[in-house]
């Protein structure tokens, strides 16, 4: 039964400052994650890899980033969000432009007296998915320098989780979560325009789709450093928060905070569920602007813009979904979280068959499967998150599920490419949507669960 829950705080001057202030640093995280994806095909061409490596290269990222937030997590428990967070920063703007300079880099001598050594490593990795498979020295180094950027790319959401839970109450969750969630749809959209504009309306190379977004956020990495707080001073938060945020404010051990996480049912629920999700939500991330781009033949700059509408419409989902669980389900999220999931589902399985129909009907359907996917997202990896959190230990419960999911966005890269090189993209969109039905009746099994109290 949907009922109304009473309205929560005012969000006060100093909580918005804040608000805004994780929401820019967060969002432009994604200047250097995303940025790969439309320009996939030019970075094939351009080093003579395959589109199965590149499939790994791609779900490096999201190993790096399952084992950095699993991590740092517990990272940010112990030494603090903000040290993790802007760590993560300054260390992603780094692996990025390093990944831009791979050619060279391949030709140093330490360098290309490691790679037939990388390349076996790259391999025994792969031989777990696909045995047949076999990775090129190239494509080992860029799995090597794609990954540690996924280390770095980790040191994000955690400590962004942490210092909401800090900030806001629970009545105030669903929505200024949803606010946040939409930092990264919107980092996403700009990053996709301005690859595709970068690649097919200036005509640079794929080198400069790494260097832009790399000094982009380094300007945003000295912002934060310069004006983010963690913690809020007396006055600046609701009362209610006093308590959980003088207990959050502790040093917890890294024992106490694995056996808090781990041993939470809640969470492992909400782990498995965002596993199916990511992997469909990277399906369309890494592979739809190249999908689209051999089915209606046209440029990466039409592609990248055809794509950019399904994180865009995630924004508006993020929203919607945040302040639908505050205030018709008394802050239950799981009951938005399944619906939304099956709906993604569905909508893929659609997006199959729309496709061929042409623009108009498939930027419909990619909008929708946005605004349904990123609207369980947020709510499966920060606002759920948060609500199951044992001891105060919110970044460590964050991190313990995107490290789940982020194993989904790798399974999927790992499948997608070994669709695409032995079968076709019908049944790889099958399995997309395969994950997100699985998903959601994971998920289903939380219905009535509320929120921890805060004290």
């Amino acid at each position: 039964m949907i009922s109304r829950e009473p309205l929560a705080p005012p969000i006060s001057r100093a909580q918005l400052r804040t608000l805004g202030m994780v929401w820019i640093t967060y969002g432009t995280f994604y200047f250097c994650r995303v940025n790969i994806g439309p320009a996939r095909t030019e970075i094939e061409h351009g080093l003579g890899i395959n589109a199965l490596e590149m499939g790994f290269v791609l779900g490096s990222l999201k190993i790096g980033y399952a084992v950095g937030q699993f991590f740092n997590g517990q990272l940010a428990e112990k030494f603090g969000a903000k040290r993790v967070l802007v760590t993560g920063m300054f260390g992603s703007v780094i692996a990025c432009a390093l990944f831009a300079l791979s050619p060279r880099i391949a030709e140093l001598a330490p360098v290309a007296a490691a790679l037939p050594a990388m390349a076996r490593a790259a391999n025994g990795i792969a031989h777990v998915f696909a045995p047949s498979v076999t990775v090129g020295s190239m494509a080992a180094l860029l799995f090597f320098l794609w990954f540690v950027n996924g280390l770095f790319q980790a040191g994000g959401w955690p400590p962004s989780v942490m210092i909401m839970s800090r900030w806001f109450s629970t009545a105030q969750r669903g929505k200024t979560m949803g606010i946040l969630g939409t930092s990264y749809q919107l980092g996403s959209v700009i990053t996709i325009l301005a690859v595709g504009y970068i690649v097919g309306g200036l005509g640079l190379g794929w080198q400069m789709v790494f260097f832009v977004p790399a000094a982009a956020l380094l300007v945003s990495a000295i912002h934060t450093a310069w004006r983010l707080r963690e913690n809020p001073s007396d006055g600046e938060a609701p009362s209610m928060l006093g308590t959980a945020i003088a207990r959050a404010r502790r040093s917890l051990p890294l024992r106490e905070t694995l056996m808090i996480t781990l041993g939470n049912g809640r969470l492992w629920l909400l782990a498995f569920g965002l596993f199916g999700l990511d992997l469909v939500r990277f399906g369309f991330l890494d592979w739809a602007p190249t999908h689209l781009k051999e089915v209606h033949g046209s440029g990466v700059g039409v592609a990248a813009l055809k794509s950019a509408v399904f994180p865009l419409a995630g924004a508006l989902g993020a929203l919607v979904s945040g302040w639908a669980t505050d205030r018709f389900f008394q802050s239950r999220r799981a009951p938005v979280i399944a619906g939304a999931l099956l709906m993604v589902g569905l909508l893929t399985l659609a997006y199959g068959r729309v496709v061929m129909l042409g623009v108009v009907p498939t930027l419909v359907v990619l909008s929708l499967i946005g605004f349904f996917l990123y609207g369980a997202q947020i709510l499966l990896v920060g606002t759920a998150a948060q609500d199951f959190a044992r001891g105060g230990a919110a970044a460590a419960a964050a991190g313990f599920v995107d490290f789940t999911g982020s194993m989904g966005a790798f399974a999927g890269d790992v499948v997608t490419g070994w669709m695409l090189k032995n079968r076709d993209w019908h049944q790889a969109i099958q399995v997309w949507a395969g994950a997100a039905i699985v998903a959601s009746l994971l998920v289903a099994t939380l219905w009535n669960a509320k929120p921890r109290a805060e004290t």
